[in-house]
């Protein structure tokens, strides 16, 4: 253990290094994800005021078209070009009630279209500014976003060096517990055939096969238990009554014969699971003297905070998948496939 302490007392520094830096990754990280967000508003905005100026001109486009056939244009030109020949008080009030109407109508249409080109030009100033505003969030986010990749870059090689120093200690410690013995005998059995005594791939290999010894170990218990169980309640229900029917003695004779062989499938089974048990715990404390200590842990440490309010990318973050990443990404994409083929 000394030797695996030594090693690792040279290697916490740079671990220290690297989790400090995947802070400043995060920093340059929000900086250009805030700078994007300002971007993705003001386009929101620029699409809307666009939208806004289309629907503004399609209305002043139907104001002058509905302008063009107003049948007063025809009126007005024809009472300009020629005087009425027959005047009289009711002719001539009928026709300034038909000049004023006519005048009015098209001083309305005249005063909505001065009221919408003037709302108009005022969108398209604000959508200059706002595209001016754009342009200004683009260069900022191309700097953010250089300075992200320096970031990124340098995280990555402190991220690989700090794999290759953690390999070393992994390999030392995945042999920690090499040859050596146990009071428990499968788990002694089980260790001499191992050609390197039990290293950390050893033990999660073992581990695979005795879960089907012990799976196999408890069907076999049940099947004996549950053959032994009907001839044992007619034997201790004959005592209990003192009626002994003519198939006590049958009854009794296969009670004996099975008890032992219940007996010993139960301890058997037993001794299988404590031995599980025994390269269960073996395998948890070797992994938490490994796991710890790789770089994925800082970097898995920081998603789960930053993955509360919606899902973090850690790719774009810190330029590195984790493990734990990677099998979250293949999960999803499993499990997207599998509903694919139901639906």
């Amino acid at each position: 253990m000394n030797e695996q302490l030594q090693i690792t007392a040279g290697y916490l520094p740079e671990l220290n290094q690297f989790q400090a830096f995947t802070f400043t990754c995060v920093d340059s990280w929000i900086h250009l994800d805030l700078c994007q967000q300002e971007i993705n508003i003001v386009e929101q905005k620029i699409s809307a005021i666009v939208n806004t100026i289309s629907l503004i001109n399609a209305y002043m486009s139907e104001l002058n078209k509905l302008s063009q056939h107003q049948a007063r244009h025809a009126w007005r030109e024809f009472t300009a070009a020629r005087r009425l020949t027959v005047t009289n008080d009711f002719v001539d009030k009928s026709k300034d009630r038909i000049d004023r109407t006519s005048k009015s109508n098209h001083d309305e249409f005249k005063n909505e279209l001065k009221r919408l080109q003037s709302h108009r030009n005022a969108l398209y100033k604000e959508a200059n500014s706002l595209r001016a505003e754009r342009a200004t969030l683009l260069k900022k986010k191309k700097i953010l976003n250089q300075q992200h990749i320096a970031n990124k870059n340098e995280l990555t090689e402190k991220y690989e060096a700090c794999i290759e120093h953690w390999r070393q200690i992994a390999k030392k410690f995945k042999v920690y517990y090499a040859f050596e013995v146990s009071d428990l005998s499968y788990v002694n059995e089980w260790l001499a055939d191992l050609k390197e005594g039990g290293t950390l791939p050893e033990i999660n290999r073992v581990i695979d096969t005795v879960n089907k010894l012990v799976d196999s170990a408890i069907k076999k218990f049940h099947e004996l238990n549950n053959e032994y169980k009907p001839y044992n309640s007619r034997v201790k229900a004959a005592h209990e009554s003192n009626e002994y029917p003519d198939t006590f003695a049958k009854d009794n004779a296969q009670r004996k014969r099975l008890a032992p062989m219940v007996k010993a499938a139960f301890e058997d089974k037993k001794a299988l699971i404590d031995a599980r048990s025994f390269f269960y715990t073996r395998r948890n404390e070797l992994h938490g003297y490994i796991n710890p200590l790789h770089p994925d842990a800082a970097i898995d440490a920081i998603c789960e905070i930053l993955s509360t309010d919606r899902e973090f990318n850690t790719w774009l973050a810190f330029g590195i998948n984790t493990r734990k990443q990677k099998r979250k990404h293949w999960e999803k994409k499993k499990y997207g496939i599998k509903n694919a083929a139901k639906n």
